[in-house]
This record gives structure tokens, C-alpha cells and sequence, in this order.
């Protein structure tokens, strides 16, 4: 074994400094001599308290305090420093309290049993968390696997349903087309037959005209076979209207077609397993309306006035220029589209019922506290909310705003309507009630869609 250690010391070229014709491996280093040794050199070595023997190692001026030169014995549990007996009793560490080395390592090894235990568990809570999210990845690519084959099985239920009702309208165009084709056909074979008669007739008129004997002449004057050739002449109204296609049973098929399968989309949407969405009946509260705004008898529209309204002071009115719904939503799943085509300024969203009313500040501002979440135009579009503004990109203007507000998931989505795109979601936790909120500029109004 020790001509193993002896191997493994002189492979890591720690030598004994006194052997100098032949290496010989280094047993142990002397800190104040600075100075590695074998047996046999240690055998001689000074045997005095100051020589203090440590493994053998390369790094003696590591061991020594850099000031003092003497070998660090203590550590500074004020300032965590390590130092030697000189800078407890004269150095920048005279009166703190000091560890002997050896019970600063078994505090730093316990601190660190400590800190591996807590990394240990976090680590442990890390893998598990990991663990479930790849599993949720691969839930959400399932369900978003599932969601596209139902998507797919409603688009060719609809494509079913469209293609039955062409099918019959174009039916209706073949029916006709052949009638009309077959009374043309009828109406040209009778002028066919008539021209075959007309001819005769005229080369017989014509062979008559050429005879010179007066009685052979007025004896055979065809009159009355030219008069019953005239009474079988079709007139050119009924040649077009027999060569007419009759669009009403074909606009009527369409229609009655078209109504049912408006219908009957909304059954297709719920056996494909996608819930149904009315829109919530939505009006707006005057008791909330800031003075310079006008609702209208509806109660659907809001506009700027300059002059104030001398509406009478309530608790609920508003000092910034804000109005909410009467509606309040405390759970369950609601929509409603506002028309934004006549403000060149807007925000619109949803805020809690506890909102500040009497402040126009940003307590009161809708999306510039955590008590709103809101969509704006002001030169861009956006999204805000508790002061914090996201620009969000769109291919056209927005002349009306689609909120889906879903109280019990915890969601509040945007949608640009026609052509219908999703904007931008919020997702948190609801607790309080909420109301839909408007803010007014001037020059501007809002008119919720029906």
C-alpha cells in the first residue's frame, strides 16, 4: 500500500526537495520549512511545535496567511476570512471571534449538508415538476389532435350539407334545361316541317306563275292552302319563352336551403362536442357614465359630449371619462362585440365592480391597475393591464373588438371581428365581480353590436 501512495505521489511530482541526485516521493510537507520529505529525510527533520507536518502538497503559500507569514489556523466567523494567530491578536481580525479550522470546516460541511439537502429537494421537485409538464405536452398535442378531427368532422358535415343543397339546385337547372330543351326541339321540328311545305309549296307556285293557259292558272291558285300554313306560325315571345330557364324554384330552393342549413350548423357545432356562444345581452349603466358622456336610449352606445350631462352625483359615476355595464359577471361564460369603426381612440375591456371611481388616475384608469384588463387603440393597437402595455401586430384595421370573457377558467380573450382573429388572451384568477368597461375620448363613440 505504500509503495502504492509512494507511486501515486511521485506520478503527481510531489518529491522530496533534499533527494536530489534520485526522486524519491515525498511523505509529508513541512509548513514552516516549506519543504516536502521522505522517510528518511523526515526521520531527521526538526521535531520542534513550529514544524507542522501536513500531507504532502505544492501549495505551502495557500497554507500561510499572506500577511503575517505563518500557517492559517482559524477562521473569522464575522468576516468569514481565513487567518493565521497573528490577525486574532494584532491584525484587522484582533477581537472578532475566531473558529479553529477545524470546527470552521465542520460548520461550512454542515452549511453545506444544508444547502445540498435543500438542492437535493428542489431538484427533486424540478424532476417531478418536468415529468408533468412533458406529460401535459403531451396531453396538450393530444387534445390538440383531438379538437383538429372534430374541426375537420364539422367542416365535412357543413361541406355534406352545402354539396346536398347544390346538388339540388343544379338538379332543378338540368330539369329545366331538358324541358326547355325538349320544347325547343318540338317548336324546331314544326319549323322544320313548315319549311318543307313552304318550299313545295313555292315551287309549285312557282311552276303555276310559269304557266301560260289562263284557266289552268285559276284553277289551281293555292289561297287556302297558304291560309292554313299561316295559322300554325309560332311567334318569337313563345320561341323565347320556351327557350327560357325559370330561376325562382332554383332561388327558392336556395333559400329555404340556405335558412335550414343556417340552422342546422349550430346542431353540426354541438354533436362535433363545441360548446355553444350567444352573445350576452349587454347594456350600459348610467349610473357609472362619466358627465361628458351620452348613452343612448338603447343603452348600447357611448359618446363624447363637451358639454356635461349634469348627471346626479352616485356613488358609482365615475371622474375619468368611463362608463361600465350593468351587467355583472361572477361566473359562467360570456361575449359581446363592441363597434370601434367610429373612434379614432379607444379602450375596452373588463374591471372589477371595486375599481376606484373618484379618482382620474391611474386607480381609476381602466388597464392601468390590477383591477382591469384591457385592449386599446391610440397609434397602435395594444393590450394593457396594472400599467403594463404589449403591442399587438394585425394584418387590417379593427373596426370591432370580439371579448369572450370566461370567468371560471380564468380567461379574457380579444378577437378582431370580420375577418374573425384572435388578438390576444389574459389568463389569471377571478374573485371579485366584473363589469364590461369603456373608456370615451373625445370626438369618439362605442356602440355595443347586437
Amino acid at each position: 500500500m505504500e509503495r502504492r501512495d509512494s507511486t501515486k505521489r511521485k506520478e503527481e511530482g510531489i518529491l522530496c526537495t533534499y533527494c536530489v541526485q534520485t526522486p524519491v516521493a515525498a511523505t509529508k510537507t513541512c509548513i514552516h520549512c516549506e519543504a516536502s520529505m521522505c522517510e528518511e529525510h523526515l526521520k531527521t527533520h526538526s521535531k520542534s511545535a513550529e514544524h507542522v507536518m501536513v500531507e504532502p502538497t505544492t501549495s505551502i503559500k495557500d497554507m500561510k496567511c499572506p500577511i503575517h507569514d505563518k500557517m492559517i489556523e482559524f477562521c473569522c466567523t464575522k468576516d468569514g476570512a481565513c487567518i493565521c494567530v497573528s490577525c486574532c491578536i494584532i491584525g484587522d481580525h484582533r477581537g472578532h471571534k475566531v473558529d479553529p479550522l477545524k470546527d470552521a470546516l465542520e460548520k461550512r460541511k454542515a452549511s453545506l449538508k444544508d444547502i445540498l439537502d435543500n438542492l437535493t429537494l428542489e431538484g427533486e421537485e424540478n424532476e417531478h415538476k418536468l415529468e408533468k409538464l412533458l406529460k401535459n405536452r403531451g396531453s396538450v398535442q393530444e387534445a390538440a389532435s383531438g379538437v383538429n378531427e372534430r374541426v375537420t368532422a364539422l367542416f365535412r358535415d357543413i361541406k355534406e350539407q352545402l354539396e346536398a343543397l347544390q346538388t339540388r339546385a343544379t338538379s332543378e337547372v338540368s330539369r329545366q334545361e331538358q324541358q326547355a330543351t325538349f320544347r325547343m326541339n318540338d317548336l324546331i321540328q314544326q319549323h322544320e316541317t313548315k319549311k318543307d311545305e313552304l318550299h313545295k309549296k313555292i315551287e309549285s307556285i312557282k311552276e303555276l306563275h310559269s304557266v301560260t293557259d289562263p284557266l289552268t292558272v285559276l284553277r289551281g291558285t293555292p289561297h287556302e292552302g297558304i291560309k292554313r300554313m299561316s295559322s300554325r306560325k309560332v311567334s318569337d315571345s313563345e320561341a323565347n319563352l320556351a327557350a327560357s330557364i325559370d330561376e325562382n324554384p332554383i332561388s327558392l330552393i336556395l333559400h329555404m336551403g340556405l335558412q335550414s342549413f343556417a340552422g342546422s350548423v349550430l346542431e353540426l357545432k354541438t354533436i362535433r362536442q363545441f360548446s355553444s356562444l350567444k352573445k350576452t345581452d349587454l347594456s350600459l349603466d348610467i349610473n357609472t357614465a362619466h358627465s361628458k358622456i351620452i348613452l343612448s336610449g338603447d343603452l348600447k352606445s357611448a359618446s363624447y359630449s363637451a358639454a356635461s350631462q349634469k348627471y346626479p352625483e352616485t356613488p358609482e359615476r365615475f371622474k375619468s371619462c368611463q362608463v361600465l355595464s350593468t351587467n355583472i359577471f361572477t361566473s359562467g361564460q360570456h361575449y359581446w362585440e363592441v363597434d370601434v369603426s367610429q373612434a379614432s381612440r379607444w379602450i375596452l375591456g373588463v374591471a372589477c365592480n371595486s375599481i376606484e371611481r373618484k379618482i382620474p388616475g391611474n386607480e381609476s384608469f381602466i388597464g392601468y391597475n390590477n383591477k382591469s384588463w384591457t385592449m386599446f387603440y391610440q397609434k397602435f393597437l395594444g393590450v394593457s393591464h396594472n400599467n403594463v402595455q404589449s403591442t399587438i401586430s394585425t394584418d387590417t384595421a379593427v373596426k370591432s373588438v370580439g371579448i369572450h370573457l370566461d370567468y371560471d377558467s380564468g380567461y379574457i380573450s380579444f378577437y378582431q371581428v370580420n375577418p374573425t382573429r384572435h388578438l390576444h388572451t389574459y389568463t389569471t384568477c377571478f374573485t371579485k365581480p366584473l363589469h364590461a368597461a369603456f373608456y370615451i375620448f373625445e370626438n369618439c363613440s362605442l356602440q355595443i353590436m347586437d
